[in-house]
């Protein structure tokens, strides 16, 4: 599982912005055409903590490429957290 949180990088113009959430969408169904992701979506309150991944994956190094694949994160809109089962969980500065 993947928590999509709040990016430092957010000063982006309109367009720029629809541009990046239009690659963030499509790159979420790409990932659950391939069998990789179970489950995406927002979370509407305008918390720092913006969206979810749950992945059908074996590794928290398969989550995190998948997870940086993400067009947003890599423009630095969004940051993540990834949590595996056992509780463990590590972010994009330290997984």
């Amino acid at each position: 599982m993947a928590f999509l949180k709040r990016g430092p990088n957010r000063g982006q113009t309109e367009a720029e912005s629809a541009r990046l959430q239009r690659a963030h969408l499509d790159n979420i169904s790409r990932l659950a055409k391939v069998g990789k992701l179970v489950l995406a979506g927002p979370f509407m309150d305008e918390g720092d903590i913006r969206g979810i991944y749950i992945f059908n994956i074996a590794t928290v190094k398969e989550a995190t490429a998948l997870t940086e694949s993400d067009p947003a994160i890599k423009a630095g809109r969004l940051v993540w957290q990834c949590c595996i089962d056992t509780g463990q969980c590590c972010s994009s500065t330290d997984c």
